[in-house]
């Protein structure tokens, strides 16, 4: 069974080629790892990204917002302006989408974002609630892209790992865990990592020092440093012993057998900087309580991501990787 993001493969011949007229203030267009579209409007830029939320039945608005909302951010753009797909399964009881609205504009109103449309409706044949959103934003500074990286930059991560990923499964997934011998406390407090997934403010912080930032979604850290190289045409040297992993990610990953690596990480991104600039980057984002470390270096060789940790190869990444997420959902835990 397929699930998450087609290959790269796919995606590079029956997607990205199709995009209409060539228009030249088109900056970004579709690509692999790019996070957002970014096109040439006056002064500056207009950066617009679409995200569905497929893999969470609860606090979708929430995640719908937030998750669009950091693609754009990782441009360098403050998020303003968001539209919402809210399709939901033919019997749903009213409120459910009263529920959904609520929460999206909750995340709206955190980061200072305007609803203005969308689309709502019951649809056929599906199972769960899907909301599917559009965030804009704008600038007239320099944009940054995922393709920037390059030889020499050190990569710094932020925010929690795996948080999203953990939240999600405490929240759909309460009993798998209490079967596994986690406690309340524990489950409680990874559905906290919810109300965390934002990265807007660390993204806007750094964006003047990164040569290149990713938000951390689907297939969680590994993919997104993979989706850097690939991008950028360069390979990264990563020391998983420098990676920190919150405890309680940790526990629910490790209860479930899951690769907290691999696993939905919104409320992180990662970037490449110029090593003059990784002091001011970091701290910046210390001042603010956000988490960071530098974790590997951008090196010349074949584009890939390869792990190592005193001096021996653990592993290699060399294609896209399917967030381990989906093992819970393919084997009709929920």
């Amino acid at each position: 069974m397929n699930v998450g993001k087609p290959r790269r493969e796919i995606l590079e011949s029956m997607v990205f080629k199709y995009v209409g007229v060539n228009d030249p203030d088109v900056v970004q267009g579709p690509a692999f790892g790019e996070d957002a579209g970014i096109v040439r409007l006056g002064n500056g830029y207009l950066v617009t990204h679409t995200n569905p939320i497929t893999t969470a039945s609860r606090r979708i608005g929430w995640l719908a917002v937030n998750v669009a909302a950091n693609d754009v951010a990782v441009r360098g753009a403050r998020p303003r302006w968001a539209e919402l797909v809210v399709l939901t399964p033919p019997n749903s009881h009213e409120g459910l989408v009263d529920g959904i609205m609520s929460d999206a504009d909750k995340a709206a109103k955190a980061i200072g974002i305007s609803i203005i449309g969308g689309h709502t409706e019951y649809t056929p044949g599906l199972p769960r609630p899907i909301v599917i959103s559009t965030v804009i934003g704008y600038t007239d500074k320099r944009i940054v892209t995922t393709k920037g990286a390059r030889l020499e930059d050190l990569v710094i991560v932020a925010g929690c790992i795996g948080g999203e990923g953990a939240s999600v499964i405490a929240w759909d997934f309460p009993h798998l865990l209490a079967e596994r011998g986690l406690g309340s406390d524990v489950i409680s407090e990874a559905r906290k990592f919810i109300e965390r997934v934002s990265v807007v403010e660390a993204a806007l912080r750094i964006a003047p020092y990164a040569s290149s930032m990713h938000d951390l979604t689907e297939g969680g850290l590994l993919e997104g440093l993979y989706e850097v190289s690939i991008a950028s045409g360069i390979r990264l040297a990563i020391d998983p012993s420098l990676i920190q992993l919150n405890p309680v990610v940790a526990a629910v990953t490790r209860a479930l057998n899951i690769d907290p690596l691999k696993l939905l990480s919104s409320g992180s991104l990662i970037a490449t900087i110029p090593e003059p600039y990784v002091d001011r980057a970091v701290n910046s984002l210390l001042e603010i309580g956000i988490p960071c470390s530098v974790i590997g270096k951008a090196v010349g060789g074949e584009p890939g991501v390869v792990l190592s940790s005193g001096g021996r190869v653990l592993s290699e990444i060399r294609e896209s990787i399917i967030d381990e997420i989906y093992k819970l959902y393919s084997k009709n835990m929920c």
